[in-house]
């Protein structure tokens, strides 16, 4: 399945609602799905994933969006953020 032309979670109204409310976003973090991720993340390189994070939380997401976009495109990694999107606030499961 090609993902490249779905929305990044990343970039939505639901990550800007999480981020507000940290204790679903403590929640999230510690789910085994969020670090899932982080390995698959990881496995892109850690000095790269620090740089992504480290330029994300000064404001710029870009190099994160586009490691989490290359996780969509491999196997069950779109699967993976779905059900990360599904802990987002306000989602049902």
């Amino acid at each position: 399945m090609n993902n490249s032309s779905r929305s990044n979670p990343l970039n939505s109204r639901d990550a800007e609602a999480l981020l507000k409310d940290k204790s679903a976003l403590k929640n999230l973090l510690g789910s085994p799905e969020a670090k899932q991720l982080i390995s698959m993340l990881a496995t892109q390189g850690t000095g790269k994933l620090k740089s992504a994070a480290e330029q994300a939380k000064s404001g710029d997401p870009a190099a994160l969006v586009s490691m989490v976009n290359g996780i969509m495109e491999q196997p069950g990694g779109a699967k993976l953020i779905q059900q990360i999107e599904q802990k987002f606030p306000g989602k049902k499961t």
